[in-house]
C-alpha cells in the first residue's frame, strides 16, 4: 500500500564524541584564534542552495578550566556554529568540552548528562533537516571554516557519534488541505476521540490545547504519555505530542499559491513528555513511531494516506511522494477502548455500596478531581471506608498520592451524567445493547454478542424494508488478511456468528445480515452479505 512520506521539522539533540578526548575542542579553539574579531560569518553554496554560516563564542556560558587544561583565563568557553539555509532550514551547533566533575565559573558543580571521561558534547537544534544531514553539515561547515582560516581540522574528530548520545526532540509532519485537516480537529474528529478516551492524568491527560481564534484548527495539540502511546499502538514506547496547526500569522483563505495557508499535522517526541531522552542508537525506532502515529491518526480520521495532491499540500520542504520506509497500519483502537470503558462502567455499577456511590457523586460534583481526605469530610465516611470504596470501583478512578480522579474523560462524563440515576443505569445499558442487536434480552448468553460488538465497534442498523434483514456497521478498519495490520474481516464475521449461535440464536438470521466497514484493506468493496463471505 502506497503511503505518503513525512518530513522532518524540529530537532533538539546532544551528540557525544569521545574517541579523541578534548582534541576536537582544542582544534576549535585554534580555529577561533585565526579570526581577529572572535567571530566570522561566511556564505557557501551547497547542493540545496546558499547557506550563511556564523562561527563565534557562546559567551553566556562556560565552565571552570582545570589546571592541566592550560587555558589562559578563568573560563573555558563554548563555541557555536549558527547556519541558515534555503527556505527555513537551520542548524545550530554548540560545542562544549566535557570531563568528569565539571564546575561552573562560580565553582558550583555542574549537572549535565554526560557519558563520562573527556570528550566533546555538541548540542544541536534546527529545522527541516534529517539526522544524516545534520551530521554531513557539521563536518562540511567545519571544513569550510578551516579552509578560510588556512587550517586543517581532521574530519575523524566528528565521525563517530556515540550510540548513547541523546535525542530530546524530533518531529515529523505532513501538510494538509484545510478541509481534510478539519477531520482531525473538529469536535467529532480524531483528536477529540483519542483525547476523550486516553487522557487521564493531570499534566498529561488534560494537555489538550485548541485554538480556533482566526480559523478552525489554528492550533490543536494533545500529549500522549508513554502509557497512552502504548494503548494507541501496542508496540509503541515513546511519549509524543500530536498537533495540527497554522503559522503564527494565519491566512484568511486557503490558496494554491501559498502553502502556508494550509495547516501542518505533526507528531513530535519530547523528552519532557516521555520522561527522558532517547538514545541515538534507537533513532530508527523513534522515527518509525513518529511516522506510524502520523499515518495511522490520518487513517483513523478518514483521511487518505497515499501521496495525493488533493489531500496534501507541498511546501518548501515537504514533498508529496511515496514513503520508502516500512510503516505499520493499525486498526482504530478508539471504538474498542470506548466499548471497554463502557463495559467497565456497567460492570462496576451493577452492585456498588452506598460509600462507593457517595464517592462517585462527590468526585463528579468537584469537577472530576478531589483529595481523598476532602471526600471523607464531605461524605462523613472514614478515610478507610473511602479507600475500600476506591478498591470497589476499581479502574474507574485513579488514586495519585491521595488525589482521586476519573480514569478518563469519557468515564468522567458518563458517570457525571448518570450518577443521579445510577440505579437505572444497568437496566438502561442492557436494553440499549438489546436494541442494537435487534433481540430481546433473554439470558446471560447474549453477553457474548455484546462482547463481540464492543470488541469491533459494531452498531446494528435495523431493516429498512421487508427484503432487508439489517446491517452490521463496523467502526474500525478491517482487512482481507491480518498481515495488513487490521483484523481479518472474515474471521471477525465468523467470531460474530459463533457468538450469535452461543446465545441460542438462529444462524440463518445472522447470515442474512449485511455488513459495512469503515475500510477493508486489500478489498475493493467495504460492504457485503455475511452469507457470501463465511460458511454458516
Amino acid at each position: 500500500m502506497s503511503l505518503v512520506a513525512t518530513k522532518f521539522h524540529e530537532v533538539d539533540m546532544f551528540w557525544w564524541f569521545t574517541d579523541n578526548g578534548l582534541s576536537p575542542y582544542r582544534a576549535l579553539g585554534e580555529l577561533m584564534e585565526e579570526f581577529e574579531n572572535g567571530w566570522v560569518e561566511t556564505e557557501t553554496n551547497l547542493s540545496d542552495g546558499t547557506w550563511t554560516v556564523r562561527f563565534d563564542y557562546n559567551s553566556d556560558t562556560g565552565m571552570t578550566p582545570r589546571e592541566s587544561d592550560g587555558i589562559g583565563g578563568d573560563r573555558a568557553y563554548e563555541y557555536q556554529i549558527h547556519a541558515e539555509g534555503p527556505g527555513e532550514k537551520s542548524a545550530d551547533y554548540v560545542f562544549s568540552p566535557r570531563w568528569d566533575e565539571q564546575r561552573k565559573p562560580n565553582g558550583e558543580l555542574m549537572s549535565r548528562p554526560w557519558c563520562g571521561g573527556e570528550g566533546l558534547d555538541i548540542h544541536i537544534q534546527g529545522s527541516y533537516l534529517s539526522f544524516e544531514e545534520y551530521h554531513y553539515l557539521l563536518q562540511k561547515f567545519i571544513q569550510i571554516l578551516s579552509n578560510e582560516a588556512g587550517l586543517n581540522i581532521s574530519r575523524r574528530y566528528f565521525n563517530r557519534i556515540r550510540p548513547d548520545s541523546k535525542i530530546a526532540t524530533a518531529e515529523r509532519y505532513v501538510r494538509l488541505n484545510r478541509e481534510f485537516a478539519k477531520k482531525l480537529v473538529r469536535s467529532t474528529g480524531a483528536f477529540y476521540k483519542i483525547m476523550h478516551l486516553l487522557a487521564r492524568e493531570k499534566g498529561t491527560a488534560w494537555v489538550y490545547k485548541g485554538n480556533n481564534s482566526d480559523v478552525v484548527g489554528k492550533r490543536h495539540a494533545f500529549d500522549l504519555p508513554t502509557t497512552s502511546s502504548k494503548e494507541l499502538i501496542n508496540d509503541h514506547q515513546y511519549g509524543k505530542r500530536a498537533k495540527c496547526y497554522h503559522p503564527k500569522h494565519v491566512r484568511s483563505e486557503e490558496s494554491d499559491d501559498d502553502p502556508l495557508s494550509s495547516p501542518k499535522f505533526g507528531v513530535a517526541f519530547h523528552s519532557s513528555i516521555h520522561g527522558e531522552s532517547v538514545a541515538w542508537s534507537n533513532r530508527d525506532t523513534l522515527l518509525r513511531e513518529l511516522d506510524e502515529t502520523v499515518i495511522n491518526v490520518l487513517q483513523w480520521a478518514g483521511i487518505p494516506t497515499s501521496p495525493d495532491s488533493t489531500v496534501f499540500v507541498e511546501d518548501d520542504h515537504f514533498e508529496i511522494r511515496e514513503s520508502k520506509d516500512s510503516i505499520g497500519l493499525f486498526a482504530d483502537p478508539t471504538p474498542q477502548l470506548e466499548a471497554e470503558q463502557e463495559n467497565l462502567i456497567m460492570t462496576v455499577l451493577q452492585d456498588i455500596s452506598p460509600s462507593a456511590r457517595s464517592l462517585m457523586k462527590t468526585v463528579a460534583a468537584d469537577g472530576g478531581e478531589i483529595h481523598y481526605q476532602d471526600i471523607a469530610n464531605k461524605t462523613d465516611y472514614s478515610v478507610s471506608q473511602i479507600y475500600r470504596a476506591l478498591e470497589e470501583v476499581g479502574d474507574l478512578f485513579v488514586n495519585d498520592n491521595g488525589l482521586v480522579r476519573f480514569y478518563s474523560e469519557k468515564i468522567k462524563q458518563e458517570i457525571t451524567g448518570t450518577v443521579e440515576r445510577v440505579e437505572n443505569f444497568v437496566a438502561d445499558g442492557i436494553n440499549t445493547i438489546a436494541r442494537l442487536a435487534n433481540v430481546e434480552t433473554r439470558s446471560s448468553a447474549d453477553s457474548a454478542i455484546q462482547r463481540w460488538m464492543d470488541k469491533y465497534g459494531v452498531e446494528f442498523q435495523e431493516a429498512a424494508c421487508e427484503a432487508d434483514h439489517g446491517t452490521l456497521r463496523f467502526d474500525i478498519v478491517l482487512a482481507i488478511v491480518t498481515s495488513f495490520g487490521a483484523p481479518d474481516y472474515q474471521e471477525v464475521l465468523k467470531e460474530g456468528l459463533d457468538a450469535w449461535i452461543s446465545a441460542g440464536r438462529d444462524p440463518k438470521a445472522f447470515a442474512n445480515l449485511r455488513f459495512e466497514a469503515r475500510e477493508i484493506l486489500g478489498r475493493s468493496r467495504n460492504d457485503g452479505l455475511v452469507r457470501r463471505e463465511i460458511h454458516w
